[in-house]
């Protein structure tokens, strides 16, 4: 923790002098004070969640970097990612320790289809270049993945990462990954669908195959917050591999009862029987603060009263 403190004390010193140096923070976790067997727990979410970001450009926005530490308690570590960018007239260059989601679709809620609810991101070291600027709507990106120990370019070319992302206006926007490896082989494509054509309304649709391993996974996912008040969620995904095939489907309503108290009531079920169903009171504190109260069953039955807390600055 003192490590935090210093590095947070060190950057704000720099942004201070620099209005193109920025930082962000993000915390979350939860707090269960009693559950159905009486017990306490408290659960950080953990380093896909708790970050800290440093990011500096130059004053026209023609390049910089981004630095981001996963688990901001555990600051002995190295850093999840870093990244250097360069923006030319025709051509984005973003080279380092890679974690882009440029190329990437993911589900709206991400909740009941835990078994697939987003494609691949671009990661590890690697030189990725794309374009300045989207030509009618469409960003196309290569990279390059070179890594800190030596590799043969040959292999290089073999496993470079190919991405495209064409925005329709007043439809949605489509996006294609193709994680080659030609080497190994264990070639992977990523393709999702994120339409936006109808007011309060999100439909995304994702697939990814992984050919030689003979792996197959596709989702579908629904928001909808046209109904004064009322949230609706629906997701399901499906898997397959080597024969082997597992699915999940969940939905889920949130009604505001008032501006600080909401009720939400969902289910899901998944291969091989599994079930779940739920109804939760939440009050929202505001500034990153709420609380639950709620059960439900997958068998057995369970009850939990929780604090949340979400910080993102």
């Amino acid at each position: 923790m003192k490590k935090l403190i210093v590095l947070l004390l060190t950057i704000a010193m720099v942004g201070a002098v620099s209005a193109q140096v920025t930082t962000a923070v993000s915390l979350s976790g939860e707090v269960v004070l009693v559950d159905e067997a009486g017990n306490s727990v408290f659960t950080d979410y953990g380093a896909g969640n708790d970050t800290l970001t440093f990011k500096a450009s130059d004053k026209d926005s023609k390049y910089g970097f981004s630095l981001t530490y996963a688990d901001i308690n555990v600051l002995n570590v190295a850093p999840r990612d870093w990244n250097f960018w360069w923006k030319g007239q025709y051509a984005k260059v973003i080279l380092g320790n890679l974690r882009n989601g440029d190329f990437r679709t993911t589900l709206p809620y991400w909740a009941g289809a835990t078994i697939f609810g987003g494609t691949d991101r671009i990661t590890a070291y690697g030189v990725l270049i794309e374009n300045a600027a989207p030509i009618s709507g469409l960003t196309f990106g290569v990279n390059l993945p070179i890594g800190i120990a030596a590799s043969k370019t040959l292999d290089v070319l073999q496993k470079a990462d190919v991405g495209l992302k064409y925005k329709m206006e007043g439809i949605g926007t489509a996006t294609v990954l193709l994680n080659a490896d030609f080497v190994t082989p264990s070639t992977v494509l990523n393709a999702g669908f994120t339409y936006t054509g109808i007011k309060d309304l999100t439909g995304v649709a994702i697939f990814q195959g992984k050919f030689n391993a003979n792996t197959y996974k596709a989702a579908l996912g629904l928001a909808y917050s046209g109904i004064d008040k009322l949230a609706l969620n629906l997701e399901g995904a499906y898997t397959t591999t080597a024969g082997a095939s597992a699915f999940s489907v969940w939905g889920q309503g949130a009604y505001n009862l008032t501006d600080k108290v909401s009720a939400t009531v969902g289910g899901s079920v998944a291969n091989g029987g599994a079930y779940d169903a739920y109804a939760n009171l939440g009050y929202d504190f505001g500034n990153g603060l709420s609380s639950e109260v709620g059960g439900g069953y997958n068998g057995a039955l369970y009850a939990a009263a929780k604090i949340y807390y979400s910080v993102s600055f």
